[in-house]
This record gives structure tokens, C-alpha cells and sequence, in this order.
């Protein structure tokens, strides 16, 4: 229990720095709460509410890992819970705070990061 908290808390400290690095780059979002709120079942951590583009990749959601993208937990739950959003919301970007396996980033309709993308990377369409 005590290390189920501790994920816990840590994957709430990076939703919100996440909030707050799209609050600062004039990203339109919303959140999981506000979704759930619509009555969405299984959502991404962010829907934003005009897409995207990183490395010329269109994202219209992100999910945020506070955790390594280690390939047997990334293929075995990731990819199932990824495909969801995939299919409700379009292509979007999943950020492993703690680092990707390089190999791993190979669907065209999730671009996985290992930090929020530079100013520089992003293009609002």
C-alpha cells in the first residue's frame, strides 16, 4: 500500500506540471476530471482542445507516466489503453517522465516523449 500511494502521488505531481507547462506554452486543455465530468469512461490525462503538432506528429491528447517506459509494462497494458484513446480522440502523445525505450516508438498514432516537448518542437495548429 505504502508504494501504491507513492506511484500515486508521483503520477499526480507530473499531471499537474503537465497542466501547468500546457497553461504556460497558451495550450487550450482539459483534464481527466473534466472528462470523466462528460461521462467518459477511459481518458487521457489531457484532451486538448486544439490539436497539436510535435516533430510534425499531430496530438490531440497526452497521457502522462511518471515511470520508465519498460517494454513489458508499456506493451502489455500501455498499448491496449493507448489504442483506446487512439480510437475516441486520434492520434496523441504519451510522456515517460523517466525515460523510453528508443524501439518502443513505433506507432504512427502515439509518439512517446520523455519530457514535455520545447517550445520549439510544438506547433499550434
Amino acid at each position: 500500500p505504502a508504494v501504491d500511494a507513492l506511484r500515486h502521488n508521483a503520477g499526480k505531481e507530473y499531471e499537474e506540471l503537465l497542466e501547468e507547462m500546457l497553461a504556460a506554452e497558451g495550450i487550450p486543455f482539459v483534464t481527466e476530471r473534466d472528462l470523466r465530468a462528460d461521462g467518459h469512461a477511459r481518458t487521457p490525462d489531457i484532451k486538448l482542445e486544439v490539436p497539436i503538432a510535435v516533430r510534425g506528429r499531430i496530438v490531440n491528447w497526452i497521457d502522462s507516466k511518471a515511470s520508465f517506459s519498460d517494454p513489458l509494462v508499456h506493451v502489455e497494458k500501455g498499448v491496449e489503453q493507448f489504442q483506446g484513446y487512439v480510437n475516441r480522440f486520434g492520434p496523441g502523445m504519451v510522456i515517460y517522465w523517466h525515460g523510453i525505450v528508443d524501439e518502443l516508438n513505433d506507432d504512427p498514432n502515439v509518439l512517446l516523449v520523455d519530457a514535455f516537448p520545447h517550445s520549439s518542437d510544438i506547433v499550434k495548429l
